[in-house]
Parts: structure tokens; C-alpha cells; sequence
């Protein structure tokens, strides 16, 4: 999440006029208002920069936490811990391009990260979850008919 300027400068002017209307019918001088202003234009630039640096360092930490994860898990230590037998066998027998997709959903990706990242429209992506979904239901109901 970016810290939106424009915004966030538009509220603060609208507080500010607001808070000016008080003080002047308080009999506050245009002199001390100024000055007011002035104090509270430093403080909101100062918080801009403290969430332009939060949000990017954030950024950094996410994209950091998505890389250590990557390095964690791949299809191969996924089947080592999977204990249904035919879950593992569903699993097995998909295709690699259904694995790279289901992992990237394991390590925090979004469909629209996927998509970039695989060069695949979002809508194969949701296609391709759907039928392995399905085929893990269909697995699901047959052993709870056994």
C-alpha cells in the first residue's frame, strides 16, 4: 500500500479549513493561523516521508519473504509431505505448469503475480486450479464412501 499524496493533501486541507473557520470565530489573529498552518504543512510532509519510505521498505520485506519461501518448498518436498496416498498420487500425475501454480499459491502469490510470472492468462490459471480442485473432491467423496 503506497501513501496516495494527492489525497491524503486534499483531506488535510479540508481539516485545515475547517479548523481555521473555528479559530478565527475563536478571535484567533491571521498572524498565529499562518504560523499554525506553516506547523502543520512540516508535520504532514513529514509523515508523507516517513509513508513513502514505510511503503517501500515494506515492499522490499515482502518481496523478501516471498523469495526466502520459494527457496523453501518445491514440488518435490510438497509430495514428501503429503500422507494420503491418493492425494499424493493426484499430485504426482499433474502436470508440472498445475504444480508451479499451486506452489506459487502456497508461497503468497497473487493469480495477477502468476500470471506475469508464467506468462499464462489469469483465466488458464483459475481454469487449472478449479480442475485439480475438482479432482481432490472427487478423491475426497470416494474415500468418505469407503
Amino acid at each position: 500500500m503506497t501513501f496516495q499524496k494527492a489525497k491524503e493533501e486534499h483531506k488535510w486541507k479540508q481539516w485545515k479549513e475547517q479548523e481555521e473557520k473555528v479559530l478565527r470565530e475563536s478571535g484567533m489573529s491571521e498572524d498565529k493561523i499562518a504560523y499554525l498552518r506553516k506547523l502543520d504543512w512540516q508535520d504532514f510532509n513529514a509523515e508523507r516521508r516517513f509513508w513513502d519510505h514505510y511503503s517501500s521498505d515494506q515492499e522490499k520485506l515482502y518481496t523478501q519473504r516471498k523469495e526466502e519461501t520459494m527457496n523453501l518448498l518445491n514440488s518435490e518436498q510438497l509430495l514428501d509431505h503429503i500422507a494420503n496416498k491418493q492425494l499424493w498420487e493426484i499430485l504426482r500425475n499433474t502436470d508440472p505448469k498445475t504444480m508451479e501454480i499451486i506452489l506459487m499459491k502456497i508461497w503468497g502469490f497473487t493469480v495477477k503475480e502468476i500470471s506475469e510470472y508464467l506468462h499464462l492468462p489469469e483465466k488458464t490459471i483459475y481454469t487449472r486450479m478449479s480442475r485439480l480442485k475438482s479432482k481432490i473432491q472427487k478423491c475426497c467423496a470416494e474415500i468418505k464412501k469407503s
